[in-house]
């Protein structure tokens, strides 16, 4: 279960209403945190591998600077993108799929619907990136085919599965950075596509879905040509 509170001006969604997140929050914003690396850091997302005394984490802050009231007029129509993020991200979870990395808390500052920044709790997995290996083996690949057809069937997308985004821990194979789109045939399409480009893993699935994905493709391929004759 999703829980929310107000704390601090934020908006926070946590899972479970587990006070160790809160508390792991509210050292965050007290600019009490122990940081043993960061993972990224361009100008509107921070994201890095923190030390708690419950553990290690991942913390991602993310302050879009583009596009404000476009985001904005958005967000009366599309919802918030991260609140759905977590809630199907629990959603999954709570039904066995342990694929998917897990996501404890999100705290935003927000209007209505839109929020100007996001700060994140995120599961830290410790493993391997499909991107530091030489090869990818054909039981990677199987695994990784089988868990992204579980995760579809579970109604929830990569959104960008690419070798930066897998994992492999002790336990098996892991996503991260998933999309909090609404499922449909479409996007599903884009991933196995995706999967297949990125991954070398063949898609088998050619639905409405698919070739819908390919008939924009074309289409927009097209009008690029035209629009570069004139």
């Amino acid at each position: 279960m999703i829980s929310e509170y107000k704390y601090k001006g934020l908006s926070v969604y946590v899972k479970d209403n587990d006070e160790r997140y809160k508390n792991i929050l509210s050292d965050v914003l007290s600019y009490n945190i122990n940081t043993l690396k960061i993972l990224r850091s361009i100008e509107d997302t921070k994201v890095s591998l923190i030390d708690t005394q419950y553990g290690k984490f991942i913390l991602k802050f993310f302050a879009p600077k583009e596009k404000k009231t476009e985001r904005f007029l958005k967000s009366f129509v599309k919802g918030d993108y991260y609140k759905n993020l977590i809630v199907q991200t629990n959603r999954v979870r709570n039904k066995g799929n342990s694929f998917p990395n897990d996501f404890y808390l999100l705290a935003e500052r927000k209007i209505f619907n839109y929020a100007s920044l996001f700060i994140m709790l995120i599961e830290y997995i410790d493993g391997t990136e499909l991107n530091d290996m030489d090869s990818i083996s054909d039981e990677i690949k199987q695994e990784i085919k089988t868990s992204m057809e579980n995760l579809h069937s579970d109604r929830m997308l990569s959104g960008d599965p690419h070798k930066g985004n897998f994992i492999v821990s002790s336990s098996g194979v892991r996503i991260i950075d998933l999309s909090g789109k609404g499922c449909n045939s479409q996007r599903m399409a884009k991933d196995r596509i995706a999967m297949e480009r990125h991954l070398g893993i063949k898609n088998e699935k050619k639905d409405f879905g698919y070739y819908m994905v390919i008939y924009k493709a074309r289409v927009r391929l097209l009008i690029k040509k035209i629009k570069g004759k004139k």
